[in-house]
C-alpha cells in the first residue's frame, strides 16, 4: 500500500500534461437543464440514468457505471461562487476538508479554459479508490461537476488514471 501511494505521490508531482489514450472514443454525456456536453476520454460506454440521491438531494442528477468504474453528475448552486475556477477552488476545498487526503496527494489541473480537474486516490484496505472531478461551472446552475470513480487493486491503474484525463471538457450549449 505505501508503494501505491508513494506512486500516487509521483505522478501528482510530475504530470504536467494529461492526455488521454487513443484506445477509446470520449464518453458523452449530454443534459438539457442545464444544458451543457460533459466530455471524458477514455471512458467505457455507460447509461446514465437519475441519480437515486436525486429525489432527496436535487443537486445529485445522474449516474453511471461500466465494470469498476463510475460517474455521477452533480449540479450545484454554492453561495458566491458562479466561475469554473472558483467551483473547483471549493471543491477541492470540500475533499481536504474531508481528511482522506492531503493537499500532496491531489492533482489540480486546468484541461481548457472552462474545465478544471482534480485527480487524487483514496487509500483503502488492499486497493486504492482513484477519483477524478471533472468541473466547470454555468450561468444558471452554478457548478457543474462530473465525478468519475474506480476501485484499483493493481499499481498498473494509477499513471493511466492520471493520463485519461486531460482532454476532458464541459460545455455550455
Amino acid at each position: 500500500m505505501q508503494k501505491l501511494i508513494a506512486l500516487i505521490t509521483l505522478i501528482l508531482f510530475f504530470t504536467s500534461y494529461l492526455y488521454a489514450s487513443d484506445d477509446m472514443k470520449p464518453l458523452i454525456i449530454e443534459m438539457s437543464d442545464p444544458m451543457v456536453r460533459i466530455t471524458i476520454p477514455g471512458m467505457p460506454k455507460m447509461e446514465m440514468a437519475v441519480h437515486p440521491l436525486n429525489e432527496r438531494e436535487p443537486y445529485f442528477r445522474l449516474l453511471g457505471s461500466n465494470g469498476g468504474t463510475r460517474i455521477s453528475i452533480i449540479t450545484q448552486e454554492i453561495d458566491g461562487v458562479n466561475t469554473p475556477m472558483s467551483c473547483a477552488t471549493e471543491i477541492a476545498n470540500t475533499i481536504l476538508a474531508l481528511d482522506s487526503v492531503t493537499r500532496d496527494q491531489v492533482f489540480l489541473g486546468r484541461a481548457n479554459e472552462q474545465t478544471f480537474l482534480i485527480i487524487y486516490g483514496v487509500p483503502m484496505e488492499q486497493s486504492v479508490l482513484l477519483n477524478t472531478h471533472i468541473i466547470s461551472a454555468s450561468d444558471t446552475n452554478g457548478c457543474i461537476e462530473a465525478h468519475v470513480s474506480k476501485k484499483s487493486i493493481s499499481d498498473s491503474d494509477i499513471e493511466p488514471w492520471f493520463n485519461e484525463f486531460g482532454d476532458s471538457k464541459i460545455e455550455t450549449l
